[in-house]
């Protein structure tokens, strides 16, 4: 985990084959975000040539449930059509608003409208 470009938090689960690892990464992304200002973080998830299976799907699942009190805007890169599956379900159990993009960059346009946005909206 690592800040990137306009402060977002970029979570690289990129190119990891091994469930193992991809579980390993997302307990040090709740360790990360346990030391970040609640309700600020913008994040960027990639899963771009992943492996993903149901340990890493159920491990998703926490994660995103973990980061509610921490994230104002997320986005997803590199999912697949199963991976998209999963998502839909995250996005109905957390009630969380996670955009799906298919680049980085389109990601972090994504997220910075995102902060604009809600800036935006909260005057008052």
């Amino acid at each position: 985990m690592r800040v990137i470009d306009h402060g977002i938090v970029l979570q690289d689960f990129s190119g990891l084959r091994v469930p193992a690892d991809v579980v390993l990464l997302i307990g040090e992304a709740r360790d990360f975000m346990e030391k970040q200002p609640k309700g600020e973080m913008l994040v960027l998830t990639d899963f771009t040539d992943s492996t993903f299976d149901r340990e890493v799907a159920n491990a998703m699942r926490a994660l995103a449930e973990h980061h509610k009190p921490w994230v104002k805007a997320s986005a997803l890169v590199g999912l697949t059509p199963l991976m998209r599956l999963v998502y839909r379900s995250i996005v109905m159990l957390t009630r969380r608003e996670i955009g799906v993009c298919e680049t980085r960059a389109e990601a972090v346009a994504y997220l910075v409208g995102r902060r604009a946005a809600k800036h935006s909206g909260n005057s008052g």
